[in-house]
């Protein structure tokens, strides 16, 4: 479980980032849903220490907040992915040579992956010359591959055609069936109700309520 009370996080000129309480439990899809600003980005990037907040608690499975639990429990996929230069295939090898992840899912697992999402034929590309929507399939596989309990996702599928969200979709649900966690930021209504458990609702830097999904869009008419 994660647990966040009475967070807040300064914003230079604008409102702080304020959460009075909000957990996540292991098991669900969640999806933050808010307009542009509302502190969705914001918000998972605190949980996982990329940005720091002023007063407050984090806490990660009782066992506190710090560099060594956020990479225990906790993967992390950015809106633009983060890779190394290089070929696919060398940053995948990368990843398996120097984690310091014991439960990586097997190179098997990552092949499966590779030719579910097509591409096993761009192991050899240049990361750099990816499209925009391989790249944005190649994070998103790393992600699974560091197999976490808590998975956050920043808009994954931005840059994805629809038969690729369709796929994504489907693993991110396969996830939960597995007991593990889903944390979804996304500006598609329609997917968060399609795939959510819960709905993480923010609008001006507030958290304005977690609910579940039925009762998030009988309340708001979406």
């Amino acid at each position: 479980m994660i647990v966040i009370e009475n967070m807040i996080k300064e914003i230079k000129y604008q409102k702080p980032l304020k959460i009075d309480k909000l957990e996540f439990n292991q098991g669900h899809v969640y999806s933050i849903l808010g307009h542009n600003g509302s502190g969705k980005s914001t918000l998972v990037k605190i949980i996982y220490n990329i940005i720091d907040f002023n007063r407050g608690i984090i806490d990660i499975n009782d066992e506190g907040f710090s560099e060594d639990v956020i990479h225990k429990y906790i993967a992390y996929n950015p809106q633009k992915g983060n890779f190394l230069s290089g070929t696919l295939k060398e940053n995948f090898e990368y990843l398996y040579k120097y984690s310091k992840n014991d439960n990586l899912l097997s190179k098997d697992e990552l092949k499966k992956l590779l030719e579910e999402f097509k591409l096993d034929n761009r192991l050899d590309t240049n990361i750099r010359k990816l499209s925009g929507g391989e790249q944005a399939k190649a994070q998103f596989i790393r992600t699974l591959v560091l197999n976490k309990d808590f998975n956050m996702f920043d808009e994954p599928m931005a840059n994805m055609d629809f038969e690729t969200i369709k796929q994504v979709e489907k693993k991110l649900i396969q996830l939960k069936d597995k007991g593990k966690t889903v944390i979804l930021i996304t500006h598609d209504f329609m997917q968060a109700k399609r795939i959510s458990d819960f709905i993480v609702f923010m609008e001006n830097l507030n958290l304005i309520g977690k609910y579940k999904t039925e009762e998030f869009f009988n309340k708001f008419k979406f």
